[in-house]
Formats: structure tokens, C-alpha cells, sequence
């Protein structure tokens, strides 16, 4: 049976990824049971859409660097955008994003950097590289202060705009990021990850990372479709067909899995046990199957246990569900789940002892 994944991820320019989301919202793809997520630079760059655009972007995930509030922060975003209005008086939105205080980091980085390593040397070497190459690139001169630039930039530490500006190991360190869920004409946080804690809601909240199958605890999401309930990611076909579940027919032990037969109709008229309930109970989600017994017309096992567990081999059925013994010789042509109960089989051998008794065998210790 094939799944079809209703989960994408787009990595691309705004101006492209508008135009993505908006077919997709034609064809029907931005209804309940999708998911959507984008990356930094799209969630950084939604809001400059117009409004005709914003339609095809609700209950899409976005995800991007965390830049903390700060009020140094906050004054250089209005002088910014009062500045850039008065230059650009027609344009609608001025608002200054991540970009623009990462490129105001690196400058002010790069300034910091020159004045500790100097103005005094800013002679450059000439290449000797010849003059044909395709580009002028190769003219480009080498500067006889790089490395001692590059040291003192390297060692550049500050609060930036952005956050905390500094180098480990010639690289910026890993960013916190913040998941944001896009509804109307804003978004909402739902969440942040970061390196040492992964998924979660809040920041500055201890959270261990050594049960990775835990689901993390985020804020509630809207879905595309206007829905709160979690999408599985994939769907089943509608033409798809149904799993077939093999079940044991036996006489004794019918607390596992016991099979009503209908001697008439010669089929199975319930299939109830356990084992039955167990698989009920743990499947992750709804797919269409059915149990069949592993039986003859009249109601009669068709064969052994390994019989059974053969017909998941050959195909005739796509899983089997009793009371059925992980043993060697099955291992080698099916797989099993952990074991979820324990059957205490125990044996009784017989112990012959050697040693000679006698009246006086409580002396022996003694001895």
C-alpha cells in the first residue's frame, strides 16, 4: 500500500515560494490534513507579500532565527524606517528584518575589527596570475594586513542587533530558533529550538533530550484547512486495499485470540482475544485492515504457527496478530515487535544428588 505524504517543506525565494503556496491552494492542497513549512528566509520575509498573497499562506509553519528584544534594537528599527520613508516615501513596507541586522552586525564586526588591526599597512600584493582568465577577479590584489585582520575579526565579540556576536572555531555558533504559525495577517509563536534542549515551548526551560520518542510540548498550531487537530503527514488512497491480518485458529488458550466460526456461512462470525485488542489499541493510525482467520472452510487451522507466519513471507498476508513465539526459524523470514507479555513457561528437571546420607551428615560441616 502506498502512503501519499501530505508534509512539504519549501526552501526558496519569497517571490517563488508565493507563487508555490498559491498553486497549491488552487489544486487543494492547502486543506485539512496538509502541512507546510518553511525556512528562515521565507519566514523572515512573508510579511512583505500583499494582501491577495497572504490567503494562500494560512496555517503554514514557518521557522527562523530568534533575534531577542532589545530596546537599542527597538530605537535602531524606528530610526531605520523613518529614515527609509522619508528616501522612499512610496514604498508600504519599511520594516527592517533579520537581514538588515545581520548585514548591520557584520559591518559594525568588520569596523571593530579594522581599527584593532590598523590602517597603518593597507597595501595589496599583486597575483601572478595571467591576464586571460573569463573574469577580472584574477587582477584583484592580495592585502598584506589580511591575516592579522582576520585574527582580529575572528576574536570580534559584542552585543549586536541580532544577539551575541562571536566566533567558535571560525564560525558563528549555532542559533536559536523560533516556529511561528501564520494565521490572518500576523503569526503566532508556537515555539523554539535550540541546540541543547531541542523542541520547546519557552525559553530558559530545562528540558533533557534523553527520551527522543517524547513529543515535545509547543503552542497550539491552526492548520491549513482552519484546523487544530494534527495532521498524520500522509494519507491512504482511497483505491488503496486493505491490510490483511492473519489470525491463529486454535481449541485451546482462546484468551489471546479466539475465532467464532459460523459452520453455515462458513466464515468467521467474531474474532476477539488479547492479542486482537492489544493491536487495536497500539496502532499508531487509522489504516483500513481486516483479521482472517488462518483457517480451512470448515473451521480448522490450516496449519502450524510457522504455516502462519509463512503467509506474511509469501504475501498472502501483510501482518499476523496472536499469541505466536519469537523463535529462530521464524526470525529468518519475518520481523516481530518487542514482546508485550511474558507466558511463564518454566521446567522441571529432576536432581540427583550423589552425596551419601546418613544419620551423621549434619557433622559433615564440621569436618
Amino acid at each position: 500500500m502506498t502512503m501519499r505524504t501530505r508534509v512539504f517543506i519549501v526552501h526558496m525565494t519569497m517571490p517563488l515560494g508565493s507563487k508555490v503556496f498559491a498553486k497549491a491552494k488552487e489544486i487543494g492542497m492547502m486543506s485539512e490534513g496538509y502541512v507546510w513549512i518553511m525556512t528562515d528566509t521565507m519566514t523572515t520575509m512573508w510579511r512583505s507579500l500583499d494582501a491577495s498573497a497572504l490567503d494562500s499562506l494560512q496555517g503554514i509553519l514557518g521557522v527562523r532565527t530568534y533575534v531577542p528584544n532589545s530596546e537599542e534594537g527597538e530605537n535602531f528599527k524606528v530610526r531605520w524606517k523613518r529614515k527609509f520613508l522619508q528616501d522612499y516615501p512610496n514604498t508600504t513596507n519599511a520594516e527592517l528584518n533579520l537581514f538588515g541586522l545581520w548585514a548591520y552586525d557584520a559591518t559594525f564586526a568588520l569596523a571593530m575589527a579594522i581599527e584593532k588591526a590598523g590602517t597603518a599597512n593597507l597595501r595589496f600584493n599583486e597575483t601572478n596570475i595571467s591576464s586571460g582568465g573569463a573574469t577580472d577577479l584574477e587582477t584583484l590584489g592580495v592585502s598584506q594586513n589580511g591575516l592579522r585582520l582576520i585574527k582580529e575579526l575572528s576574536n570580534t565579540k559584542f552585543r549586536g542587533l541580532s544577539g551575541d556576536f562571536h566566533f567558535d572555531n571560525w564560525q558563528l555558533p549555532s542559533s536559536v530558533f523560533q516556529i511561528v504559525n501564520v494565521n490572518g495577517n500576523g503569526e503566532k509563536r508556537v515555539g523554539f529550538w535550540t541546540p541543547e534542549s531541542g523542541l520547546v515551548r519557552k525559553l530558559g526551560l530545562t528540558k533533557t533530550r534523553t527520551n527522543s520518542t517524547s513529543k515535545p510540548k509547543l503552542g497550539p498550531i491552526i492548520w491549513p484547512g482552519d484546523t487544530t487537530s494534527v495532521p498524520t503527514g500522509w494519507e491512504i488512497p482511497t483505491n488503496g486495499k486493505r491490510m490483511k491480518i492473519g489470525v491463529p485458529v486454535k481449541v485451546g488458550f482462546t484468551e489471546f485470540v479466539e475465532v467464532v466460526w459460523d459452520t453455515i456461512a462458513r466464515k468467521e462470525k467474531a474474532i476477539t482475544g488479547y492479542s486482537v485488542d492489544v493491536f487495536d489499541a497500539v496502532l499508531p493510525y487509522h489504516v483500513p485492515y481486516d483479521y482472517v482467520p488462518f483457517a480451512t472452510p470448515e473451521g480448522k487451522a490450516a496449519g502450524s504457527y510457522n504455516d502462519l507466519t509463512d503467509q506474511v513471507y509469501y504475501r498472502k498476508y501483510d501482518a499476523v496478530v496472536g499469541d505466536i513465539t519469537i523463535v529462530a526459524n521464524r526470525s529468518l523470514s519475518v520481523d516481530f515487535i518487542l514482546p508485550y507479555t511474558e507466558f511463564g513457561v518454566s521446567m522441571i528437571v529432576s536432581i540427583r544428588d550423589k552425596n551419601e546420607k546418613n544419620a551423621w551428615v549434619f557433622l559433615k560441616p564440621l569436618t
